[in-house]
């Protein structure tokens, strides 16, 4: 099958990939599309992570093969595949906190994949850059009619921005809510506090993102300045939005995050959800805690699959939840570099890959 390959220098495409057969539990599914997201890219510059690996993690497709033990699932069915597999058994699980199982994240390393003869590990327990995936039954949802490219973002950018202001964020009815960056993640931070009734601030260092983030709901809009320190920025968003109930941050700079905690009002909560670089630092005031503000992050928004992704799918089919305006260009799976260069130059709100050309 044909499937992209990171061997640690280089992204390969080839057509002698292979994957094994589903065991208990499993199912095997064939992609149609899968989203480009920053984590993928940030995977090609960790030192030390395992290659040769299969990169991405938002995936559409419909159901190839079922293996021993599944029920529910057809041959043929159309679903969208979610990164996290809790084990259900673990202490985190038992306490009610599966986003904190060591099964969910992929930690426990898995090589699904075959190629040259050689092993080749998963990602994200998804690995949607290959033509066909083997994944838990209960990572699974059903989409209907939901267009695949849509469907592929659900699993990540739509659930972790959405999921981000409404379950992290507890935005709620008349709340003032920052959204910083507005990318493939922001648009959904902003929409999900739009659908909770909040109003909504958004910035960007590209002052072009302005049209998008108004489309998705954006009240204001506010140009971070390039080399600008975190307090002049959060000074000029309290200015134009003051008070901040909730700051939720997409970008991952340490400046952003510096500016998020300044420019949001004493007891109020800020979101940290941006992709950040491995090691980097912030710093601010501790007095600005100890005065009352909340800092929460958790991987994919706090999303809880089996609550979240159901009705994100629900609110996409029915106009509630627009996916669609946020998939800006569909590449073939093999010019995934193209679609990657797009992504990492701010010219996409989310880039996609088409496995069937």
């Amino acid at each position: 099958m044909r499937g992209v390959v990171w061997d640690g220098q280089e992204l390969i495409v080839t057509d002698a990939l292979e994957v094994r057969d589903p065991g208990e539990g499993e199912v095997k599914v064939k992609v149609l599309r899968s989203g480009v997201c920053h984590s993928d890219i940030n995977m090609m510059h960790i030192p030390g992570a395992k290659v040769p690996v299969v990169l991405g993690h938002e995936a559409a497709g419909v159901v190839e093969e079922v293996g021993p033990g599944v029920t529910g699932w057809k041959v043929g069915d159309a679903v969208m595949v979610g990164t996290q597999t809790p084990c259900g058994t673990c202490r985190e699980c038992l306490r009610g906190d599966p986003a904190n199982c060591d099964v969910t994240w992929g930690i426990v390393p898995q090589w699904p994949f075959a190629w040259e003869g050689k092993p080749v590990a998963s990602f994200a327990n998804v690995s949607s850059f290959a033509g066909e995936i083997v994944v838990k039954a209960s990572q699974l949802y059903a989409t209907g009619d939901l267009p695949p490219e849509q469907a592929a973002l659900i699993g990540c950018a739509v659930s972790t921005g959405y999921c981000a202001s409404c379950v992290l964020g507890e935005v709620g009815e008349g709340d003032r809510v920052a959204v910083i960056g507005v990318g493939g993640i922001g648009v959904n931070a902003i929409q999900g506090a739009k659908l909770a009734g909040a109003s909504v601030l958004a910035v960007d260092m590209n002052p072009a993102k302005e049209e998008a983030a108004r489309s998705f709901g954006a009240d204001a809009f506010v140009v971070a300045q390039r080399g600008e320190d975190a307090a002049t920025l959060a000074k000029r968003m309290r200015e134009a939005f003051e008070p901040i109930d909730v700051v939720v941050e997409c970008c991952g700079a340490p400046s952003a995050v510096e500016a998020s905690v300044m420019a949001v009002k004493r007891g109020g909560r800020v979101v940290l959800i941006g992709m950040t670089a491995p090691g980097a630092m912030a710093t601010f005031s501790l007095d600005l805690l100890l005065a009352g503000r909340d800092i929460v992050s958790t991987m994919n928004g706090g999303a809880r699959p089996e609550r979240d992704y159901p009705e994100l799918i629900r609110l996409a089919q029915e106009g509630k939840l627009d996916i669609a305006g946020q998939v800006t260009q569909v590449w073939p799976l093999a010019e995934v570099e193209d679609a990657i260069a797009a992504l990492e130059s701010g010219k996409v709100t989310r880039a996609v890959l088409d496995h069937t050309i």
